[in-house]
């Protein structure tokens, strides 16, 4: 791989691909000259950065592109026809293995790395994986990529990007549905919806910020709060004895099936 490879991102237009595409830009990791990606109907994300090439289809931005990456519906991953047997592939699709991709592609190197919508703002979580083709260079200038969107880990084992597909894939969906359970609580006993919904959000926020900061793990939170004995510890039993860990615990190995079933929409 060249030392300031040309990155092509297939989708780079969509709400992911340009968070990734915008972040590599921000941090500095290639110049403008160094990004192809491709149009979109839903409008065009790199305003700030005029040299950046935009293409019409995925055969214009092979043709330019050292590294590709991958950021489109699986669906719409299995119509395409790409030939890329001798160059870096990284793909952010869910639902599509390591062997699937090398198969439909014909490289031998490939990343798959699953980000959050938070990447749109920095703060992603990403996990990923690499085959052993993948020279350590290579996996270092992955590494600085995917951390222009956050932080990110390399795993060993690609069913665990299958697992926090459903953990961490989701971004903001679980943590929002229970900050729309708060707020619908507050709203029906008679708090403002504006009220409600600033008060729950920046709870969460600062709960997090709080949880980030501290070396002690969240289960010890809980068991500090379930001990203290106050109007916390009534709220907190009372959600444990409803079904609130056994409810969580449902939903996400639902969301992990779902994962596992390559080859149907993605969610």
């Amino acid at each position: 791989m060249k030392q300031t490879p040309t990155l092509g991102i297939l989708g780079g237009n969509g709400w992911l691909g340009s968070a990734l595409g915008r972040a590599a830009l921000t941090s500095g990791l290639i110049g403008p000259e160094q990004l192809v990606v491709t149009a979109s109907r839903s409008g065009y994300h790199y305003d700030e950065w005029p040299k950046v090439t935009c293409v019409d289809s995925a055969e214009a931005l092979l043709a330019l592109a050292d590294v590709v990456v991958i950021s489109v519906r699986p669906e719409q991953f299995a119509e395409m026809n790409l030939s890329l047997e001798k160059r870096l592939v990284i793909s952010l699709m869910a639902k599509v293995s390591v062997a699937t991709l090398s198969q439909a592609t014909g490289s031998q190197r490939i990343v798959r790395a699953m980000p959050n919508a938070a990447a749109a703002i920095g703060h992603s979580y990403t996990p990923w994986c690499a085959t052993p083709d993948i020279s350590e260079a290579e996996r270092r200038w992955v590494h600085r990529l995917l951390s222009s969107c956050g932080p990110c880990d390399e795993l060993d084992d690609e069913s665990q990007i299958d697992y926090l597909t459903a953990l961490t894939g989701s971004g903001p969906a679980f943590p929002a549905l229970l900050a729309d359970a708060l707020i619908s609580h507050a709203v029906a006993q008679g708090i403002t919806e504006a009220t409600a919904r600033r008060s729950v959000l920046h709870t969460l926020s600062g709960a997090s910020q709080l949880m980030l900061d501290n070396a002690a793990p969240p289960s010890e939170l809980v068991k500090r709060f379930l001990d203290y004995g106050g109007t916390t510890t009534e709220g907190l039993n009372a959600m444990l004895q409803g079904g609130f860990r056994q409810a969580v615990h449902h939903g996400l190995d639902a969301a992990h099936d779902a994962a596992l079933n390559e080859g149907s929409d993605a969610s």
